[in-house]
């Protein structure tokens, strides 16, 4: 995982502890969550095969940095 900011940290850990992250679909290679963010909802895929996250959000697309809906 790269290095996160603290600010990008803890508002991860609000959408955790405001239960606004739910697992949606699991199959064999994937793992596909919904998350209510701030501003808008995304879909974040966990590839189980290759060990790697992706978010649909802007920050993420356009930083290439770990956002906080991925943490």
């Amino acid at each position: 995982m790269e290095k996160t900011s603290k600010l990008i940290h803890k508002k991860a850990m609000n959408l955790l502890r405001e239960n606004r992250v739910k697992k949606d679909i699991e199959t064999d290679r994937r793992i596909h969550f919904y998350v209510k963010g701030d501003t808008s909802d995304h879909s974040v895929i966990f590839d189980k095969k290759i060990n790697k996250w992706a978010c649909d959000c802007k920050f993420g697309a356009l930083k290439e940095k770990e956002c906080s809906h991925i943490l």
